[in-house]
């Protein structure tokens, strides 16, 4: 059992006892418990992602071992500094998790919405666009970035869909949020890589007390309970570490918030249960389940179809009615808790999804147990870190330069005069040899190797195996091939290499399928008034860009994740085409600027218009209505007679000088 499983850290209430604190909304202790076990249950995960983010960006000598002369624990780094050696470290996972970030930011992909229903694609499209403006609004790209991140590091990772209003933003709309997996919390016996056997979710926050009472005081009183329950201490609001160090993160705990001056509050899902009737309508397919004590009114109904039924002459066996049985309904119910187990607010799930708003991820997830990314070659960073040490303490304890000097052979000067005369330009030594000796026998400078020709040989081959384990080869990372590498095995080399990180991008896709699913259910419920959004661009109708909620709110509809067409690449492909066609003159000037991606085709192309308006207009000027011409002629002929001589026509107003 984990040893924090047990440990007693609820915070006290000081002077606020059970009878000061007014329980208006109940309490939930079991559920707290049970949430605060799964917390703590995760805590070998936080630290496994903690080990793995520090070989990634932090110090590599952080692990701690114990010190074979005094028993202490203690950090390697410190260890090695104690031996009088340097630790030096060279990180080459920082590149990889830098190039991986790199590859996923370079491939585009945007939501494609389509409706069940062939008659209705304009809804479809319209989903489409209301996607892409609430990911241009979230910085989607931002956030799953830093989630990516997460995942190379602890193997799991979550996001929070809300619909609500957003201080920063000033504006109510569907938001995303990143889980700090230091504040995430789910019942631990999953299995399914899907996460679709997760039955309790949720995440600790820190508030001031102000955020408290705006999310859950709907009235003085309100704010009077709330009071009760955390206080009225006015805590000076400073912070006692070093900020943005994730000290936070690391020494997080699930009652007690990080600063003295924050509120606690706790918000879990569960999977609840109760026995119930499942009906199905068979006269309008509509199905549900109903309480024990709601089946009369399914009685009540049918009676009434019955007898209705049969005065109009209906037979009994055609008559539609309410199919029912008993079965157990399962549904989501959410609790706000505060770390004393008070019920700021509960109820059950109120989105369409019928699911609560989180999107969890595990890869992978192997036999129960979740395994990271970087992990795998933190062994092999530890063996080119000690190399690089080793290196380095042998060449600092070996001889470099040293001299050695027979004294016999230079009884005329003294050891001062002798090393003064040697490190001198243009010195002069006066010596006697000895029958049988030469100069290099008497003064010598000797020069110990390096380090033996065996660990430059392992460091190489330790560097090229920690790309290759990680899946990351020159090619991928875009460095120079050697001289004479055709380009079509260099291109090959480099989709080899992607291979080994296939898994990890199309895993990391199905979570952002599975959140863009969830967000457009989440906009789908909640964009209840028309609006005009101008983002999806050139591949959607003017048409769509007018967002119905009467439409969409009552369609099916399905999400993929396609391709972007905003990479550079794909826009010089289309611009190349579209010139094509325009030189074999397929398409006129003005299909070419409505779809060209070219960063001045929109100013030619209103110009363009523009003047169409005008000379338009100069035209219906010009032109009298034939109707009209006709009538006139019938009332008065000399009048059109004299209308239709170019004599009479004036330059100045296009129509006639005179007339009787």
């Amino acid at each position: 059992m984990n040893k924090f499983l047990n440990r007693s850290v609820k915070p006290k209430r000081d002077d606020r006892t059970k009878e000061t604190v007014y329980r208006t909304r109940g309490t939930a202790y079991e559920e707290l418990e049970e949430f605060a076990s799964y917390w703590s249950s995760l805590y070998t995960a936080r630290k496994k992602m903690e080990r793995s983010l520090m070989y990634a960006k932090e110090d590599q000598w952080g692990d701690y071992i114990k010190d074979p002369d005094t028993g202490k624990m203690m950090t390697e780094g410190e260890l090695i500094k104690k031996n009088g050696k340097v630790p030096l470290k060279n990180n080459m996972i920082a590149p990889i998790v830098k190039n991986i970030e790199g590859q996923f930011r370079r491939n585009v992909t945007k939501p494609i919405c389509s409706v069940r229903d062939r008659d209705e694609a304009k809804v479809g499209e319209m989903m489409s666009i209301a996607m892409e403006y609430a990911q241009s609004l979230n910085e989607i790209t931002e956030l799953d970035a830093a989630s990516l991140m997460v995942l190379e590091c602890g193997g799991y990772i979550a996001q929070r869909i809300e619909f609500g209003y957003n201080e920063y933003k000033h504006m109510n709309d569907a938001w995303v949020y990143n889980v700090d997996p230091s504040r995430l919390f789910f019942n631990t016996n999953i299995e399914d890589q899907r996460g679709w056997d997760i039955t309790c979710i949720g995440e600790i926050f820190d508030m001031d007390f102000e955020q408290v009472v705006a999310a859950f005081a709907k009235s003085k009183k309100d704010r009077e309970w709330l009071e009760s329950i955390y206080g009225t201490d006015d805590h000076p609001r400073r912070s006692f570490v070093d900020g943005v160090q994730g000290y936070n993160q690391k020494n997080a705990d699930f009652y007690t918030p990080a600063e003295v001056d924050l509120c606690r509050v706790i918000l879990g899902w569960k999977l609840e249960s109760r026995d119930a009737y499942f009906y199905h309508d068979t006269l309008d397919g509509s199905w549900g389940f109903v309480g024990l004590n709601e089946v009369n009114k399914l009685e009540y109904i049918n009676q009434k179809r019955i007898s209705e039924a049969l005065e109009a002459g209906v037979e009994e066996e055609d008559i539609l009615l309410i199919e029912y049985e008993f079965k157990v309904e399962r549904y989501w119910y959410y609790r706000y808790l505060s770390p004393w187990g008070d019920v700021l607010q509960e109820g059950r799930s109120p989105y369409w999804h019928g699911q609560h708003n989180y999107v969890f991820h595990a890869y992978p997830i192997i036999h129960g147990k979740i395994f990271n990314f970087i992990e795998d070659f933190i062994d092999q960073q530890r063996s080119i870190n000690r190399t690089m040490t080793l290196i380095d303490f042998i060449r600092s304890s070996s001889a470099k330069g040293l001299v050695v000097v027979d004294e016999d052979a230079f009884d005329s000067m003294s050891r001062e005069e002798i090393i003064d005369e040697y490190v001198r330009y243009n010195g002069v030594l006066f010596c006697r040899l000895k029958p049988g000796k030469d100069i290099r026998s008497v003064i010598t400078q000797l020069n110990g190797a390096g380090a033996i020709q065996g660990d430059y040989e392992l460091l190489s081959l330790q560097l090229k195996l920690i790309n290759d384990i990680a899946g990351v080869n020159s090619a991928m990372q875009g460095k120079d091939p050697s001289s004479g590498t055709a380009a079509s095995l260099y291109a090959q080399q480099t989709e080899n290499a992607s291979m080994n990180l296939k898994g990890l991008f199309d895993s990391f896709k199905a979570f952002r399928k599975r959140r863009d699913l969830k967000l457009m259910q989440t906009i789908q419920q909640y964009y209840d008034s028309p609006r005009y959004i101008e983002l999806g661009g050139k591949d959607y109708s003017e048409e769509s860009k007018y967002y119905d909620p009467e439409k969409v709110q009552g369609a099916q509809l399905d999400l993929e994740l396609t391709e972007g067409t905003n990479t550079p690449t794909f826009q010089m492909l289309e611009n190349e085409f579209l010139m094509k066609l325009f030189e074999m003159q397929a398409i006129n000037v003005k299909t070419l600027l409505e779809n060209s991606s070219l960063p001045f085709a929109s100013k030619i192309l209103e110009s363009i218009k523009r003047a169409e308006q005008e000379m338009a207009e100069n035209q219906n000027m010009t032109q009298m209505d034939p109707a009209l011409m006709q009538q006139i002629a019938s009332q008065n002929p000399a009048l059109m007679e004299k209308m239709m001589n170019d004599a009479n026509a004036s330059p100045q107003d296009g129509i006639i000088q005179q007339a009787a």
